[in-house]
């Protein structure tokens, strides 16, 4: 059983809606690579990979997908809340 917030799940839920899509997909990425987002750096560092297999996953895998992060040192939580958020001044 997972245990996730209910913002963490919205933000879950959002971002595979977006990530479906292929344009809104590349928009996403270049707002979240721009050097204007303050979590650029760290995205692009650490956590891009992990939020892609996270964004990528269906809802019916998570609690697979749950076991399997924790098994890295992670957890579905601690993956969601590095989704980075969008800045509307250059969304």
């Amino acid at each position: 059983m997972r245990r996730i917030i209910y913002q963490d799940e919205a933000r879950l839920e959002y971002g595979r809606l977006f990530w479906k899509n292929p344009e809104r997909k590349a928009r996403l990425l270049a707002h979240w690579q721009d050097v204007r987002h303050p979590y650029s750096e760290r995205f692009l560092e650490k956590w891009m990979p992990q939020v892609d297999r996270v964004l990528s996953a269906t809802p019916k895998d998570d609690d697979a997908l749950d076991a399997e992060l924790q098994s890295e040192g992670l957890s579905l939580r601690v993956v969601v809340k590095e989704i980075p958020p969008l800045f509307g001044s250059f969304w």
